[in-house]
């Protein structure tokens, strides 16, 4: 019993806290001379493993590889990197547009590394200055980055991507990779990180942008969206309705007539009225009724000109209409997959959409405003 118990009472791999260099985020750009330039936040927490009292330092350092800069750091640190903790990966779009998978790979490979971690394009010049923002909740950015992400679902302008999720896009057939994009905010002089729209890759290339809303539109293809709002106009084309979407669900289904792929786009949207922007209510002018019909029209507009964009800017199927027709339809993908970028140009798509109201918060009145 006496040996058994030798080998609990200890971790054959155990370190100090004070013997790490912990690493929280990262951003990726290129210098001057065209190499790649890492920036990593480093946790400062004084000997103490609390992060809530923790600190941050940034250190930088530029090289031909990652795994050359992130060795070559160990001389600046004066310790290894930890990178378990690692919460966000920022990359600059300079490096998105060139190819990432020059800058992952050793990510993916490393086995100190978490695949848990999420990544990020920036919507500034550079990543490094969104890295180097002060976080406005957390102690460390990268953290408050981890964790506003986790919270996307209550606003769905911006797709929640791990590591692990953009690597297994790049390798899956019949759809491309996709990552948010963080911007900084700037307003009364101050400061803030906002994540907001997407990078659409097609391999690992970005080729453009989503803005918010349209974004919204692809989660909502993608069968995906968890929450956020619908902005619906009146019957005179002027903002007038906020919708917080409780649930969608979208189903696709695939056929092939006369040699061609058509696909067909069915979403059914629960809603509940959560704003009325017109002093005047929307019972005299319309019924509850009027704004299902038009939030649906609004929502298939939407649908259809996100995947003409797809088809006709960028050649990218970031609905994943091509991994859908493998999964539901194995012998016909086996018929396209070999031209699917073709074919996902020419694709004929019919949308129908649904959107029912089922609340309407504490009122179903506008406020009205005094003589």
């Amino acid at each position: 019993m006496l040996l058994l118990s030798l080998g609990l009472t200890g971790c054959w791999n155990y370190a100090e806290v004070d013997d790490m260099a912990i690493v929280a985020g990262v951003a990726i750009d290129k210098n001057e001379d065209g190499k790649l330039l890492l920036t990593a936040e480093i946790v400062d927490t004084g000997g103490s493993a609390d992060k809530a009292q923790a600190g941050y330092k940034m250190v930088s350092l530029s090289g031909n590889t990652m795994f050359e800069i992130v060795r070559n750091m160990i001389s600046m640190t004066g310790k290894k990197l930890f990178w378990s903790h690692a919460k966000a990966i920022i990359i600059s779009e300079e490096v998105a547009r060139e190819g990432l998978v020059k800058v992952i790979d050793w990510y993916s490979r490393d086995t100190e590394t978490r695949s848990d971690v999420f990544i990020f394009v920036s919507g500034e010049k550079t990543a490094r200055e969104v890295l180097n923002m002060k976080s406005t909740t957390e102690a460390i950015l990268s953290f408050e980055l981890a964790q506003m992400m986790r919270d996307e679902k209550y606003t769905n302008i911006a797709p929640a991507v791990e590591i692990w999720d953009f690597i297994d896009k790049l390798e899956t057939s019949g759809i491309n990779a996709t990552a948010p994009i963080i911007h900084i905010h700037r307003k009364n002089g101050e400061q803030s990180e906002r994540v907001a729209g997407t990078a659409v890759f097609v391999k690992d290339r970005m080729v453009g942008k989503l803005s918010g809303d349209e974004t919204k539109t692809m989660l909502i293809v993608k069968n995906v969206l968890k929450g956020g709002v619908l902005a619906v106009d009146d019957k005179r084309g002027n903002p007038a309705y906020s919708l917080e979407i409780i649930s969608n669900q979208t189903k696709l289904k695939h056929q092939m007539v006369d040699g061609k792929l058509q696909i067909d786009i069915r979403t059914v949207t629960k809603t509940a009225l959560d704003e009325v922007m017109t002093p005047d209510g929307f019972l005299k002018d319309e019924t509850l009724q009027d704004i299902e019909q038009r939030a649906a029209e609004q929502l298939q507009a939407d649908i259809l000109a996100l995947i003409h964009k797809m088809q006709q800017e960028y050649d990218a199927d970031i609905f994943g209409f091509g991994e859908s027709l493998y999964e539901n339809q194995p012998k016909l993908w086996d018929k396209v997959k070999d031209r699917w970028p073709e074919v996902f140009a020419g694709l004929e798509v019919s949308v129908k959409s649904k959107v029912t109201i089922q609340s309407s918060a504490k009122t179903s009145r506008a406020i009205r405003l005094g003589d």
